[in-house]
């Protein structure tokens, strides 16, 4: 299985006052390119996928445009976790919705290990094409 680690998008970020959507969009874009060139079968995103809690709407459109874009690759499976810039309750929020898609997401850590524990399905991502 091809692994591709990331983190640190930090997605609605502004530098004193210029955004950098355009700047993150070529490299979600790009990011994109690499998985399915690579033929990468498991993206996980480790932390800080936004760079505020509440992040604007085209930071969060971006996100998800992102992973519309890779699920209709070979990328069987997405593992988001939260950082200390993401709001675990925001990005918890479409947590089952996205499960239904193998993107799996871990706003915080729970008082429960085994709740962390994420089982990887080779079957599923064959199905949703």
């Amino acid at each position: 299985m091809k692994i591709l680690h990331t983190s640190d998008w930090h997605l609605g970020q502004k530098f004193i006052s210029r955004d950098r959507e355009e700047e993150h969009r070529l490299a979600l874009d790009w990011l994109a390119l690499v998985i399915e060139n690579e033929g990468v079968e498991l993206l996980i995103v480790a932390g800080d996928v936004f760079d505020i809690g509440n992040p604007p709407n085209y930071a969060r459109a971006l996100y998800y445009g992102f992973l519309k874009k890779i699920i209709r690759t070979q990328c069987r499976h997405v593992v988001v976790t939260g950082g200390n810039h993401d709001s675990p309750q925001m990005l918890d929020a479409p947590r089952e919705l996205l499960q239904l898609l193998d993107v799996h997401v871990v706003g915080a850590a729970t008082e429960n290990c085994e709740d962390e524990i994420i089982v990887l399905k080779t079957n599923r991502a064959s199905q949703r094409r």
